[in-house]
């Protein structure tokens, strides 16, 4: 195994190797969509490393951007490095390449003198869990609705951190207004943008979808990142299959 700086069209192909292991998830749909996404924002909202086989083949990843372009609802000081995401397929685990891949990104953001790394770890078993992260080094600072963020200090010992106020509300006359906003980093994210613009046609114009793309600006305007309200209220976090977006829709059209 060996590490790769996510640098060419070759990489960016790969990307994403969560959604491309045997048994193949349905949410792999939403990879070509997210791809073009990370072809548009690498080297600005997203960096990252891949861990790969022989022959090139990526098995694993670890993706970033720098505090002051991180597409995340968090006022950071510069300086600091926020981890979207870290992945090694599961037939390849416990073999070194998730330690090995965390070093070398560690390597490379001591070259750039960051301050230190923030991630947001969940409650969920096997997707960004925070014992995960607890186990390479980093500290809880935070804790709300389940979620907590940690800090893994580089250059400084602590760091500044104020999540944004959400800001969303109904702003159409539709019966049903569905706001995207983002959700084609990950292909969880693009397979459910997927869906809903599959399954809202079938409403006619009783629906509307609005898709704003995640930037610093929309981030500042609604204080959110990534993801779907139906009628002001968020839904659908993690993978959604067309009958579960069906459900919703006919839920908020009900008197």
């Amino acid at each position: 195994m060996k590490v790769r700086y996510v640098q060419t069209a070759e990489d960016i192909a790969q990307a994403y190797p969560c959604a491309t292991e045997s048994p193949t998830p349905f949410w792999a749909e939403g990879l070509p969509l997210s791809r073009s996404w990370f072809a548009e924002c690498l080297m600005k909202q997203i960096h990252g490393f891949h861990l790969e086989e022989d022959h090139r083949k990526v098995i694993g990843h670890i993706y970033w951007a720098f505090s002051d372009q991180a597409l995340v609802p968090y006022e950071i000081e510069s300086g600091v490095a926020y981890m979207y995401c870290n992945w090694v397929q599961r037939q390849y685990r416990g073999m070194g390449g998730m330690s090995m891949l965390f070093q070398e990104w560690i390597e490379f953001l001591k070259a750039q003198q960051s301050k230190g790394i923030l991630v947001d770890g969940t409650q969920i078993e096997g997707y960004m869990h925070y014992r995960h992260f607890l186990k390479l080094g980093f500290e809880v600072i935070r804790e709300w609705n389940g979620g907590k963020l940690l800090y893994y200090p580089l250059a400084q010992a602590a760091v500044q951190v104020e999540p944004m106020a959400t800001k969303i509300s109904k702003s159409s006359a539709s019966e049903v207004e569905v706001l995207v906003i983002g959700s084609r980093f990950c292909p969880v994210g693009s397979s459910a943008l997927l869906s809903l613009r599959k399954v809202a046609k079938e409403f006619g114009e009783r629906v509307v979808i609005q898709e704003i793309p995640a930037s610093r600006e929309t981030i500042h305007r609604y204080g959110v990142a990534d993801g779907i309200f139906i009628n002001g209220k968020p839904k659908f976090f993690g993978p959604v299959r067309e009958n579960q977006v069906r459900q919703a829709i006919e839920e908020a059209l009900k008197p």
